[in-house]
């Protein structure tokens, strides 16, 4: 996993780290909509990505959500 992503994720969602793998839902994960609205601002503000809380939410995914990232980033 990209580790903005995860850093993100952990320090700045609170999220636990161990629920953190690729075939993990965003649900068991532990990302609501809540929780989509604030990656969608720290993606913006830390990494300079425009990604809509609709697009995060349609990541079945944590891996499928890091892959996203990775494309809007250049690194498909």
């Amino acid at each position: 996993m990209n580790e903005d992503l995860k850093r993100i994720l952990t320090v700045e969602l609170n999220l636990d780290d161990a629920a953190l793998h690729p075939g993990t839902s965003l649900e068991d994960a532990g990302i609501d909509s809540l929780s989509v609205v604030e990656l969608s601002v720290h993606l913006s503000d830390q990494l300079g990505l425009e990604i809509s809380e609709e697009e995060l939410q349609s990541a079945a995914s944590v891996g499928e959500l890091d892959r996203m990232i990775e494309q809007r980033r250049g690194n498909s």
